[in-house]
This record gives C-alpha cells, sequence and structure tokens, in this order.
C-alpha cells in the first residue's frame, strides 16, 4: 500500500463503529500516530476498562490540514482535528477517540447516511465527552482555573467583582468562539453523559463550567435586551437548560422546534440542519419516515421533504410564519421558494397581522399534493389582487423618532379622547364577524378633521422615507403615496375606529408602527402596498410591482406569490400530476373509508381544475381581507385554482 494514502475497512454491522486508538507521547510536538479498530456499540456500552470518549468540535478550514499516521499511513485530517487530537494525547496511555470525520469514512455515502443516523447512540455510549474549544490563552486559563469542581465539593470562594471579572473574560474569551454556533453540537452536548470544556490541554467538566457562569445569574438573564451585552450568557443557560432537560434526548422538543432554536447557525454541509437534530427530537421516527438520512439527496429536496412534513403535522399558519422568519432571500437554484431556508437567520420582524373577527374560527383545511421528485408544492386558493403600488422598505419602529412626530401623537390622543368621551368602543357582529364601533354623537365633522390631519401626518412620514434598496425606484414610492392618499380620503366617511387599540385590519397596524410604547409592528422591515382593485395592505420586502394577492384555504393569512416560468413540456406533466393528486382529495370517500385531506364544506359545486404555477414571496395582509371567512371565498368553483410553488 502506498504510505501516502489510507483505505478505509467497510464495516461489519448495521451498529458497528470505529475508534482511533491514539498513541502516547509526552511531546506536544511529536507526530499524530494511531490505528483505527472496528468495535460495536454494544461492546463499547459494556467496556469498564477503556471506554471511548467521543470529541466535539469544529471541523474548521478545509484547506488547512496536518497528516495523522494511521498503522503506518499517511491519513490527512483537518488543522483543528490535529489540534484537538495532540491535546487530547495522553502521556503514557494509549486513548481511545470517537471523532466523525476521521471514523466515518466521509466518501461513503451509504456508511455516513447509517453512521449519522446512529450519532445519538454514539454520544450515549460515549464514556465521557471532550468539547474541544481551540487553543488557550491566559485569560482562559483563568476562567478554567475559576471553575468550582463539584464532584469534588471544592467550591471557589470568590467575591463578586471577581466573579465578575471571570465572566466577562469568559465572554470575550469562550463564549464567542465557533463551537457555540455549529448546529451538530446541540446534539452532541444533550446526548453526552459527562461533557468537559477543554482550551488547550485544561479541561473542566460542563456542569462546573456552567456553575461558575451562570451562578446567581440576574433573572433579567433569561429575557432581556439583545444588547446589552448577557447575549452570551442567555445562550450559555439555554444550552445548559436544554442539556440538563434534555439529558438523553427525551426532552430536547419536536423537530420543529429544535430547527427553530438553531436556524442561522453553522454547519459544513447545510443538510445537517436537519440531520444534527434526528438524534434528539422528540418525533424523529416519524421525520426519519418523511425525511431520512441520505446525503445523496440535494439540499433542496431535504428542506423540501421538510417543509412538507411541517405542513402536514402543523397548522398551515405555522409553515408561513416560517416563510416570514427568513431575512433574506434563499438560493432559487438550490432551495424551493416554498421551503424554510434553515440556513438564514431569524429576522427581527414581527409576525403578519391576522385580523381576530371570528376569534381565529378555523373554517377549511386545505389539501397538501407535493411532488416529491420536482419539490413541487400545490395548495389550493383562490386569487384576490395583483399589486399596482408600492412603497420603500420601512424601517424598523425601534429605530424612529416617534416623540418627535409631535402633531401626529397630539392628534392620535385627540382621537383617543373624543372616542372615550362618546361613550367608548363597542361591537356589533354581523355575517362578516365582530366589528369594533364607536359612537361620535354630534361630533362627527371633529373626527373627520382629525382623521385628515392623522392621514396627511402618515403621508408626511412617507415622504420622508429614502430608499434604501438597489430594487427600490424612488417614483414607484411617490406613485405609492397618491395611491395611499386615495385610498385614505375613501376610509374617511366609514363607520370604523382610526386609531388606538380598538382599531382593526390596516387601521390597527399603521397605529403600533408609529406608536411609542409598541414592541414590534407587523410594517418593521416590510413594505405597504395598493392593488388594482384599490385595496392598501402590507407586503414583504421582496414584494414588488406585478406579484399576486392570493388566500389558501385554511390560511389566516394571505400570501404574495410570483409567476414561475415553466416550459410547456415540464407544465403538461407537472399539471397532470398534480390533478391526479387533486382527484384523490375531491371523491367523496366510500363507506368504510376515509381521505384525510377530502376537501368538505366547500361553499360551491364543482370540483377544482386549475393549475397556476409561483414562487412564494411571503405573506400579507389586506384592509378588509379575510382569507378564512366564508363570506369571502369565490362561489364558483372555477375562481379555485391548484397553486403549484416551486
Amino acid at each position: 500500500m502506498d504510505p501516502g494514502t489510507f483505505h478505509y475497512q467497510p464495516l461489519a454491522s448495521t451498529n458497528a463503529i470505529r475508534l482511533l486508538v491514539l498513541e502516547p507521547s509526552k511531546s506536544q510536538n511529536e507526530a499524530l500516530h494511531g490505528a483505527l479498530i472496528h468495535t460495536t456499540l454494544e461492546e463499547c456500552d459494556y467496556e469498564l476498562i477503556e471506554p471511548y470518549t467521543a470529541l466535539s468540535y469544529v471541523w474548521g478550514d478545509p484547506t488547512q490540514t496536518r497528516a495523522l499516521t494511521l498503522s503506518g499511513h499517511v491519513f490527512t485530517i483537518t488543522a483543528t482535528l490535529a489540534a484537538a487530537l495532540r491535546e487530547l494525547r495522553d502521556d503514557t496511555r494509549p486513548r481511545r477517540i470517537w471523532a466523525d470525520a476521521l471514523c466515518i469514512d466521509q466518501t461513503n455515502i451509504p456508511e455516513r447516511n447509517s453512521q449519522v443516523s446512529l450519532m445519538g447512540l454514539i454520544y450515549r455510549v460515549a464514556g465521557n465527552t471532550v468539547i474541544y474549544l481551540g487553543p488557550s490563552t491566559s485569560e482562559t486559563e483563568r476562567v478554567l482555573q475559576s471553575a468550582p469542581r463539584t464532584s469534588m465539593n471544592v467550591y471557589p470562594n470568590w467575591t463578586q467583582p471577581q466573579r465578575h471579572d471571570i465572566v466577562q473574560a469568559a465572554k470575550l474569551e469562550i463564549l464567542n468562539r465557533s463551537w457555540f454556533f455549529r448546529v451538530w453540537i446541540f446534539q452532541e452536548l444533550i446526548l453526552s453523559r459527562d461533557p468537559w470544556v477543554q482550551i488547550g490541554r485544561r479541561r473542566v467538566r460542563w456542569k462546573d463550567f456552567c456553575r461558575l457562569l451562570l451562578h446567581n445569574s440576574p433573572t433579567s438573564l433569561v429575557r432581556g435586551n439583545p444588547d446589552d451585552g448577557q447575549e452570551p450568557l442567555r445562550m450559555l443557560e439555554r444550552m445548559n437548560q436544554s442539556y440538563i432537560s434534555g439529558s438523553g434526548g427525551n426532552n430536547a422538543g419536536n423537530m420543529l422546534a429544535l430547527l427553530k432554536a438553531r436556524r442561522g447557525l453553522g454547519a459544513t454541509d447545510a443538510r445537517d440542519f436537519v440531520f444534527a437534530h434526528m438524534g434528539i427530537a422528540s418525533d424523529s421516527w416519524n421525520v426519519a419516515r418523511r425525511v431520512p438520512v441520505d446525503y445523496r439527496s440535494s439540499l433542496g429536496h431535504v428542506f423540501a421533504r421538510m417543509a412538507f412534513y411541517i405542513l402536514e403535522t402543523e397548522r398551515v399558519e405555522t409553515y408561513i410564519t416560517l416563510l416570514d422568519e427568513q431575512a433574506a432571500a434563499s438560493d432559487k437554484n438550490e432551495i424551493p421558494s416554498w421551503a424554510p431556508d434553515w440556513r438564514i437567520k431569524p429576522s427581527p420582524c414581527a409576525p403578519m397581522y391576522k385580523s381576530n373577527k371570528l376569534s381565529h374560527a378555523r373554517v377549511l383545511s386545505t389539501p397538501i399534493l407535493f411532488l416529491e421528485q420536482d419539490n413541487i408544492l400545490g395548495l389550493v386558493g383562490h386569487s384576490v389582487d395583483i399589486i399596482k403600488d408600492v412603497s420603500v422598505t420601512l424601517p424598523m419602529s425601534s429605530t424612529l423618532d416617534l416623540e418627535g412626530m409631535v402633531r401626529y401623537q397630539d392628534t392620535v390622543h385627540k382621537i383617543g379622547a373624543l372616542y372615550n368621551s362618546t361613550g367608548g368602543v363597542y361591537y356589533r357582529g354581523d355575517s362578516n364577524g365582530q366589528h369594533a364601533l364607536v359612537s361620535l354623537g354630534n361630533r362627527e365633522e371633529e373626527h373627520l378633521e382629525l382623521c385628515k390631519v392623522l392621514f396627511d401626518e402618515w403621508a408626511s412620514f412617507l415622504n420622508r422615507l429614502p430608499v434604501t434598496s438597489a430594487h427600490e425606484v424612488p417614483h414607484q414610492h411617490h406613485q405609492f403615496i397618491q395611491s395611499i392618499r386615495t385610498w385614505t380620503e375613501g376610509q374617511l366617511g366609514k363607520p370604523r375606529i382610526f386609531a388606538t387599540n380598538e382599531s382593526s385590519d390596516l387601521m390597527y397596524v399603521m397605529w403600533t408602527y408609529l406608536h411609542p410604547k409598541a414592541t414590534a409592528s407587523s410594517l418593521d422591515g416590510r413594505r405597504l402596498a395598493t392593488t388594482h382593485r384599490g385595496k392598501l395592505g402590507v407586503v414583504p420586502a421582496k414584494a414588488q410591482k406585478g406579484d399576486r394577492v392570493v388566500n389558501i384555504l385554511g390560511s389566516e393569512v394571505a400570501l404574495i406569490v410570483r409567476p414561475a416560468t415553466v416550459g410547456p413540456d415540464d407544465e403538461k406533466r407537472l399539471d397532470e400530476e398534480l390533478r391526479t393528486k387533486l382527484n384523490a382529495v375531491q371523491t367523496p370517500p366510500q363507506p368504510g373509508h376515509k381521505y384525510p385531506q377530502y376537501i368538505d364544506r366547500l361553499p360551491m359545486d364543482g370540483p377544482v381544475t386549475g393549475i397556476e404555477h409561483y414562487a412564494v414571496v411571503g405573506s400579507c395582509c389586506f384592509d378588509g381581507v379575510d382569507p378564512w371567512a366564508v363570506s369571502q371565498l369565490p362561489k364558483n368553483s372555477s375562481d379555485l385554482q391548484v397553486y403549484a410553488l416551486h
């Protein structure tokens, strides 16, 4: 065998693993030597003399490599792994270590699939886990030396100023290291019997590390301002609570909760945003049926199958909220527009506004049509309108000088006082739900003038907004301002509440956006838009003129979609496949049988037949549009469409 190459021997069984037997050395600079041995998880679980150590670390830059000699043959590893092995190497005794990049043949996709599925067991069975955070500094040495040794009943007696100094050093030198921001580490930590934190050659137990840094943490630590400098400790607290409550992987949460908590972190392979949680998700068995660990699948296919699983197990609303939480657009060549991209950090934008006129009564459910080979989702709905004009992207309300808008705030105060002086708000119900109303007595003219001032101030505010994106065209914003003036003039004679907490739809959204005490608004980071039919609404920042507003059955918010380019042959094939699936849920079930997604309670006759192809832009809300209200559904089945989302 060429000494410059190394070849893995195949694993003999489904629960077999490899371990590195790392040879000892008293010299830190001596080359790394060892051998890979084959064993099974059963054998390791009953091993009392030589349990193995599982290594949790960051792979690091793949172009920075070092050499490890395995049974006389050279094996190339990353510099990060080489550093970890040098620090773990014992002076006099061989050490048994499991490290994923080394103990799994990364070029063997079937083996990789199988071994990744065993990762949960691998960390459970390990005698201990070493979390290697990188090289040491004088400050990291001071922090780790300060940790208590609870198993030995050793508790250093630090004064509060001394402890504060240690915590500050940890925030600057330890808690900002890459390990804390990788997706795999969560499973590795939670499933470990006895995790240790190691920096350089010094290590302390995880529980002692957390006891040192989280000792007597103020109650405000869990819920605080992200800019208060305590976020590293909040992150550590969340991780430690997950470790305590999720030991053994029983209480870590379902897959959706884990994905939401870890989205936007780092992963060498983005498919691991899903695969890295299989060992601890409470619904992992169900997830594995829909999204099996398979590195032959493309990233887009893995994320699409995960999105389909979420749609099957959660409300449509939950799924749409996940799309809204994306702060940026996905690469359309990789990820379908309708699938959440877990690589992207959550957006700071508040959830889209939803009307509560009908107390969120669930009226209809939607069939979910999934063409797995093409990563296409089909949802049934109907068109509402087409966007005519859009504003520029509105800044976050927290950045606005709302107190400086004296005339606007004074007008809002006067409107609220007027409502209170005339008897306050009362409610009236009709076929469209419950509406908040106010009796103005003989003060209609005063109310009208105040509302004119209110809308003038809004127009002035919008005029002052700068164009901040290359996608925004100044003249479109000016056209929008003319459109919103027309819309507001049409609202002035209507019996509705124009400000205060009792307002609804766009009046409420606009009021909260410019309210100094509001914590967040649906307008934060989004745009206002008008449609060809004269409606006003809130749309995603990515929305543009010509996008379509559609209602999806079962959803309490509408969607903005954009036509997708599909070749005629592909369109014909896709339409046929979607109609086949649609027919199955439109055919009434025979006695003794039931279609779980059978479309029932439609207020029209005839089947849904139309199919249109779009990409998803995001959710929206338009004044007076309640997607889930029966009274607002089309009367003819021909107006319902299958929206094939690409």
